[in-house]
């Protein structure tokens, strides 16, 4: 069966489905929260996939259900942070970063801790920039993928991306750590974040 048809299955009641389709997903829709929401990962992952099967009956196309599942992943992480923040979670996604929702110096020190400096630059993109950079070189989503779960044009997507490059050269460039990739190829860059990522989560 195809993702689509296992939803269905799953809806309907076979419990054996619902496990195939989380074992097909759940480490792609897990890396969506990490480095985001702290020990809120697993709760969200959760509520994403319980979110799909509620509504099982907006979802048409089985070949861009991967698209559909990390855009219920990405409002979930938005009503995660409307309901632990209050009004501080009422956040513009192109202009508030994940670092911004919990502002402090002890935090600050902590992240750059443990995580290394690029991690840390990425977190202080604006979510959507931060979102789009990881979808596109972790998950290997490409523009009509990208267009759906972001919620924009897919003639945007390539600028989106661009700008947020440009944004994490700028970060970096202002923590004195751009030459790794201002100087280097961004791709492999990418490749080799994506590694480290994935030993951290």
């Amino acid at each position: 069966m195809n993702d689509l048809e296992l939803l269905q299955a799953w809806r309907a009641g076979d419990a054996i489905a619902g496990r195939e389709l989380v074992r097909h997903h759940q480490a792609c829709v897990r890396r969506m929260f990490v480095n985001k929401v702290g020990d809120a990962v697993d709760d969200l992952v959760q509520r994403t996939f319980l979110a799909c099967l509620a509504h099982v009956d907006r979802m048409t196309d089985a070949t861009r259900f991967r698209a559909y599942l990390l855009r219920t992943a990405r409002n979930e992480l938005y009503l995660h942070f409307r309901e632990r923040h209050g009004p501080r979670g009422r956040v513009d996604a192109m202009t508030t970063s994940v670092h911004e929702l919990a502002p402090s110096p002890s935090r600050e020190r902590s992240e750059l801790r443990r995580r290394d400096l690029l991690l840390f630059a990425l977190q202080t993109l604006p979510l959507d920039l931060q979102l789009a950079l990881e979808l596109h070189y972790w998950e290997a989503l490409r523009g009509p993928e990208l267009a759906i779960v972001l919620g924009i044009p897919e003639g945007t997507v390539r600028s989106r991306l661009r700008l947020a490059k440009d944004r994490l050269r700028t970060t970096l460039a202002r923590l004195g750590d751009a030459e790794p990739i201002v100087g280097g190829d961004f791709d492999d860059w990418a490749d080799g974040l994506r590694r480290r990522r994935s030993a951290v989560s």
